[in-house]
């Protein structure tokens, strides 16, 4: 140990001997030397002592701005491992710190690109703090001056965590009961440890940009590239994925989650950025509407654009669109929202959001999407959409969208929340708007679940207008808009007498309603449904009624055969004629992969018989219309007697 202490002695007497000045490069040489002979003998205290003692402190650190580069190299890169830090703790520590002081004191720009590649390749979650510790500490000292020195870091942060592992459930969807386990599992635990960590990285960054930005006092909002700008854009970059596919909720009866702890710390932060979160709101009108040529051979560039919240890599639409259902929806930093806004305007401004999310193919993404444009709709309160609005055309892909989740969402509570949200919406318009709205879905739709609530729901709006109206209906409910609606969209067989009955079922129940309710409730003729009578039972009524006769008897033909056994060859002519029916059966098959004839007969005539009863259901309903229809028919008759 003496021996030890006496080369210590000779060290720091060699450096002074060498030393003309602070910072002259022999002394420095010799700081070197001394720092990794004390690391050698693990005297990790000394090299602490060398950089806090009176007499060695000043001298030393003035050293780092000539040496930090070797010292970074040759001591600290080395031992900051993950395996240094499970087996030498103090030695990682002592590499740690001695990272920082070169940070604070060294070359900035050399430290800066080294730094940024030890976060981008280490994959170790202890390296990756102990950098994030060093860059904060190099960027504030570059200050306002390099804003794209801060770009630059941001971006090799948002790669490192954007390639972290996750769960391929988090992309494929979760119901409410896996939600709640969701931080139980080690990626996703791991995944919000980088976002702890990355909060303690930019919130002293955070609090020297928002004291310049006091002290400027500006009266517009910059939208260059400054170092709010910068720090704004990545903070809302943050709450994209892979946050957003974890439960965002700030639910007060749930436990207070990492995940909305650090999803509220993002929104805050950035709001404080903007001051009025709604100055980006007319960004996504503005990317997607007014796109902006691009062309490399004449130099028009996206990143010409003198407004960095304009640029997708800086500032991408879905995370800005989990920004908004942060701040609508979770109603984190609402208050920071001027009321001047009309909350058609927001919401208008929003279903670009929406859209974009729905754009996607993850369902917690679609959920987000949902929640907001409900929440939106309902700030709407009594103020109706005009009919005017949809020439824009966010309307349309939000419908198209929508319909879309409802009806083919693997997530059931999607298509609950979605059904929902889809008659508020039409709801919402006047009624030109809402005629509108659902002929054009009625044209376009192919779900004939959803054709068939949106027929009940042009009932349903015809019904309002019959009891609310004491004098002529709304001319989108009656006469020349109320025939083409119900001739061509909504008492139609796509394929006459040959239209696949099971298929459109759900349609066919919702029309017969639909033309028993007016058979019934409109006999004086208010709608002008009895002008078209005759034309919907030519292209209707008649032909569902030979179709269903058709389709019973050959159905019963096909439940017969089934009944009755079949051999090979005519098992696989079967095969081929309930695919032509689009009949889904499914077979089971043994270990070995033999069919299982007897579990398959016994499905198909459940199948069958399934089919059958939704005949006599339809055949049901088309008797008592054919019987109001007659009997209203009848009525009119007497009536004109």
């Amino acid at each position: 140990m003496a021996a030890k202490e006496n080369d210590m002695d000779y060290l720091l007497e060699r450096q002074q001997l060498t030393s003309d000045k602070p910072a002259s490069r022999m002394g420095a040489t010799n700081l070197v030397k001394l720092v990794k002979q004390l690391i050698k003998e693990k005297q990790y205290e000394g090299v602490a002592l060398l950089f806090t003692s009176e007499t060695e402190s000043e001298r030393n650190l003035e050293c780092l701005k000539t040496v930090g580069s070797d010292l970074y190299h040759d001591v600290c890169v080395p031992n900051m491992t993950t395996e240094i830090h499970d087996k030498q703790l103090p030695l990682y520590n002592c590499s740690e710190e001695l990272l920082y002081l070169i940070a604070k004191y060294g070359p900035m720009e050399e430290l800066l690109l080294e730094l940024l590649e030890l976060i981008e390749e280490q994959k170790s979650e202890y390296v990756f703090s102990s950098s994030l510790r060093a860059l904060q500490a190099v960027l504030l000292r570059m200050g306002e001056k390099k804003p794209r020195a801060l770009e630059w870091s941001l971006n090799s942060i948002h790669t490192r965590i954007e390639g972290l592992p996750l769960p391929k459930y988090l992309q494929e969807g979760y119901d409410k009961k896996q939600e709640r386990l969701l931080e139980q599992n080690a990626e996703i635990e791991k995944l919000l440890m980088h976002y702890i960590t990355l909060n303690l990285f930019y919130e002293p960054l955070l609090n020297d940009v928002l004291s310049q930005q006091r002290s400027c006092d500006q009266q517009f909002f910059d939208t260059s590239i400054n170092r709010r700008n910068v720090l704004c854009c990545f903070l809302i970059q943050m709450l994209g994925k892979p946050l957003a596919l974890l439960d965002l909720t700030a639910d007060d009866r749930k436990t207070n989650t990492y995940t909305i702890q650090c999803a509220r710390k993002l929104t805050e932060s950035a709001t404080g950025c903007l001051v009025d979160p709604l100055r980006v709101l007319s960004v996504g009108e503005q990317r997607v509407r007014y796109k902006r040529r691009l062309d490399s051979e004449k130099g028009v560039q996206e990143m010409s654009s003198n407004n960095i919240f304009l640029i997708e890599e800086k500032l991408p639409l879905d995370a800005l669109s989990i920004y908004f259902y942060m701040l609508f929806v979770e109603e984190i930093s609402l208050d920071s929202v001027p009321k001047i806004y009309s909350p058609l305007y927001i919401f208008e401004s929003c279903l670009y959001y929406v859209n974009e999310l729905l754009a996607h193919e993850a369902p917690p993404l679609h959920e987000r999407a949902l929640l907001l444009a409900k929440r939106l709709c309902d700030k709407l309160s009594s103020t109706q959409i005009s009919a005017n609005s949809l020439q824009l055309e966010v309307h349309k892909n939000f419908c198209n969208s929508l319909c879309n989740i409802v009806g083919y969402s693997t997530q059931n509570f999607l298509r609950q929340i979605g059904v929902k949200l889809l008659r508020q919406y039409i709801l919402q318009f006047d009624d030109e708007g809402k005629y509108l709205v659902l002929k054009n879905l009625l044209r376009t739709v192919t779900h004939h679940g959803i054709s068939g609530y949106l027929a009940i729901l042009y009932k349903d709006l015809v019904a309002n207008a019959l009891v609310s109206a004491t004098t002529d209906l709304p001319s989108s409910f009656s006469g020349k808009d109320f025939h083409t609606i119900f001739l061509q969209y909504i008492c139609r067989l796509p394929h006459g007498a040959k239209t696949d009955l099971i298929e459109h079922a759900d349609k066919l129940i919702s029309t017969l309603n639909a033309l028993r309710f007016f058979a019934i409730k409109d006999l004086h003729n208010r709608t002008g449904l009895w002008d078209i009578m005759p034309e919907i039972e030519k292209q209707f009524l008649e032909p569902l009624r030979k179709g269903l006769d058709i389709s019973v008897a050959h159905y019963k033909a096909e439940l017969k055969r089934v009944e009755c056994g079949l051999d090979a060859e005519a098992e696989a002519e079967e095969r081929k004629n309930l695919e032509i029916l689009d009949i889904n059966i499914a077979n089971a098959t043994s270990e070995s992969g033999k069919l299982d004839a007897q579990l398959t007969r016994q499905r198909k005539t459940e199948i069958l018989n399934q089919n059958l009863c939704t005949f006599d259901l339809i055949r049901s309903l088309l008797g008592r219309t054919v019987e109001c229809v007659e009997n209203a028919n009848r009525m009119s008759k007497i009536t004109a007697i």
